[in-house]
């Protein structure tokens, strides 16, 4: 399978799950509002909700990946990047059960920016890398948004030229 056919699965992927994504949006935003006006203790988990979502996603995603390429090697650089990923909901459910439990989060949530920060940015940047050294038909983050904002830009020309159509 080649790159462009990897962009389409992915385009595919992206599009199936759109709706739902601003379904989640609309729902999470009217939750924050509403606990922004209650003052609840409760808004922290959030958070956890929208990383739970997003982890699901990336376990779809991770599913499809795995159809691209039948080494071992991709399939267990796919296994860690979803891993960090799980790592960062269990330390965030560890935040909010700490925070249940009257424990300071301050030192903690800033120990958790200084270091897991730069790793939920680095890691996965390693394991593209790695993946593209592997796969040469690999589609990095990076393509994927230059692909994704071009075909939003296309998408964007077309409809301000049916409106100067209309006009």
């Amino acid at each position: 399978m080649d790159k462009a056919e990897r962009l389409q699965q992915i385009e595919q992927f992206e599009k199936r799950f759109t709706r739902l994504n601003i379904i989640v949006s609309g729902v999470m935003l009217a939750v924050s509002i509403y606990f922004l006006s209650t003052w609840s203790s409760y808004s922290i988990l959030l958070p956890g909700v929208a990383l739970l979502y997003a982890t699901w996603l990336e376990w779809n995603k991770m599913k499809l990946q795995q159809s691209f390429n039948e080494s071992t090697r991709y399939h267990h650089l796919l296994r860690i990047d979803f891993t960090v990923m799980l790592i960062s909901l269990m330390w965030f459910v560890i935040l909010i059960v700490m925070h249940f439990n009257g424990v300071d989060l301050l030192p903690w949530m800033s120990w958790t920016l200084l270091v897991g920060g730069p790793c939920l940015i680095l890691i996965p940047r390693w394991i593209d890398r790695k993946q593209s050294a592997l796969d040469e038909h690999h589609v990095t983050s990076g393509e994927w948004t230059r692909a994704n904002r071009e075909r939003l830009k296309h998408a964007l020309d077309d409809i301000s030229r049916k409106g100067r159509k209309e006009s």
